[in-house]
């Protein structure tokens, strides 16, 4: 059995990460772990579980994906 990929998904819209999810069903190895609406959540989530993998909205209310990308310590492979 292959491990699987622990995944956090970041975007501002409820509708986006729930889509997001729906599309990634299809893959067995994507393991959504948690989910964050904004930089300052994100941090907190990235720094506490430390995820294979973020889907990152570049997009968001006061900070955005870029100013989170910069405040990681543990950075993990991202998809924009």
């Amino acid at each position: 059995m292959s491990k699987k990929i622990k995944t956090i998904l970041v975007d501002d819209e409820r509708l986006a990460r729930q889509e997001l999810k729906y599309l990634l069903q299809e893959f067995s190895d994507i393991q959504i772990i948690d989910e964050a609406e904004n930089v300052d959540e994100a941090l907190e989530k990235i720094h506490r579980l430390q995820p294979d993998l973020i889907f990152l909205d570049i997009e968001m209310p006061e900070k955005n994906g870029f100013d989170l990308l910069e405040e990681l310590e543990f950075v993990p492979k991202v998809v924009l």
